[in-house]
């Protein structure tokens, strides 16, 4: 009241013409001072019966006045909290998150294992192509083989970096998640190229190898793309709020609060603390190939394999340039020209046919024999018109034709 007493309007600077102005301009002011004024009372008004509404339910509760201090409702409600409510959501909350972190460990340790079993039998297949393409005349085939390999290690080292489970997801969504080189290089060992490996016994351990290869990697897959439900983690997120509001309702008491206000806030920093480190943790654990258990370092061998294959693969690739290319398609009719690791014809032609039935006949060691003695003098002919070649180059004459043709 004592600022509607001292409240003095602003008169408006209005130039006045005659009576009726004045009159006017009388009226307007009185307007605004009741409106002012009328203001003032009600916004008075509202802050007195709040501060009377709060006064009231401070001393007298909102159902009449409790003479014992609501000792009798503090009794009733945390045996309900302290007993039932609070153990109830603390079991729930730890059976899911022991779970979640087991599971999720759990995962990483087999994926590290089947990484380690993958390299192992990529290197047991390695050999086993030598066993059976590892002969002069057989050098096209090993070197088509060894960069089918090579090109399954590359995509299982994609696979084991950050980002491959999204890699795998798009793969998935496309069909092509079952796609690999080991069906290109087992269409080689049951067609013609099979047949004419120098030792049969190498072509069922590359097949029993490619076998437990494909195992492997289904199951590296499955556990990749096997993930908690967007439901699971809600759930978690719910009681651990579910916690942090029983401990608020819990201590919400004058008493506790007088005397004990920093231990309560400690508490509750402590516990917001706990539950912040156990979901970076599980952040942690929900991709294997990041974050402090990364098990990226598994694949390091995986690289070192790759360096070997590629330098199998140049060798491979010398040895065969070294034979003619008449020979080369007499040795491998069906082998594909275009591309060096691409799969075998799954037609055969007539010379193929023949081919084929000679090597599982009861001639095949014979014509096995044949072809490296037919190998190995087709590379020394060639090596010797080479060096011919070259030595014909080192002439005196040719020099001087070779350099006539420059000028």
């Amino acid at each position: 009241m004592a600022e509607l007493a001292n409240f003095e309007p602003m008169e408006p600077q209005v130039t006045v013409q005659n009576e009726d102005d004045w009159r006017r301009l009388r009226r307007s002011i009185i307007a605004r001072q009741r409106q002012k004024r009328n203001e003032l009372e009600d916004e008075s008004r509202t802050r007195d019966i709040s501060l009377g509404l709060a006064t009231y339910i401070d001393i007298h509760g909102s159902v009449g006045r409790a003479v014992d201090g609501n000792a009798f409702a503090n009794s009733l409600i945390r045996p309900t909290i302290t007993g039932i409510v609070v153990p109830m959501i603390s079991i729930a909350l730890a059976t899911l998150l022991a779970s979640t972190v087991n599971i999720l460990r759990d995962r990483q340790v087999q994926l590290r294992s089947l990484i380690n079993k993958e390299a192992c039998d990529l290197r047991l297949l390695r050999r086993a192509i030598f066993g059976m393409f590892g002969t002069r005349q057989h050098s096209g085939r090993r070197s088509r083989a060894l960069g089918l390999i090579n090109s399954y290690a590359e995509q299982l080292d994609k696979e084991c970096q950050a980002g491959a489970i999204e890699l795998l997801q798009e793969r998935e969504i496309s069909g092509g998640i079952a796609a690999n080189e080991l069906d290109r290089l087992s269409s080689m060992l049951h067609g013609v190229d099979g047949a004419a490996a120098s030792r049969q016994s190498s072509v069922g351990v590359a097949d029993d190898t490619m076998a437990r290869l494909n195992q492997f990697r289904s199951d590296r897959i499955a556990l990749l793309l096997t993930d908690f439900p967007d439901l699971h983690w809600v759930v978690l997120v719910a009681l651990s709020v579910s916690i942090c509001i029983m401990f608020l309702l819990e201590s919400n008491q004058a008493l506790n609060q007088y005397l004990n206000s920093i231990q309560l806030q400690s508490l509750f920093a402590l516990l917001v603390g706990v539950f912040s480190a156990i979901a970076t943790l599980c952040a942690d654990l929900l991709d294997p190939f990041s974050g402090s258990f990364s098990i990226v370092s598994a694949s390091a061998q995986i690289g070192d394999l790759r360096l070997c294959l590629m330098e199998d693969v140049r060798e491979a690739d010398e040895e065969e340039s070294e034979m003619s290319e008449r020979l080369g398609d007499l040795f491998e009719p069906t082998a594909s020209k275009d591309n060096k690791v691409s799969t075998t014809s799954t037609r055969y032609t007539l010379w193929s046919t023949i081919y084929f039935h000679l090597l599982t006949g009861p001639l095949g060691s014979n014509v096995r024999v044949l072809g490296e003695a037919l190998a190995w003098v087709a590379t020394g002919i060639k090596r010797r018109f080479r060096s011919m070649f070259e030595w014909n180059k080192k002439l005196p004459w040719n020099r001087g034709n070779k350099r006539m043709t420059q000028v």
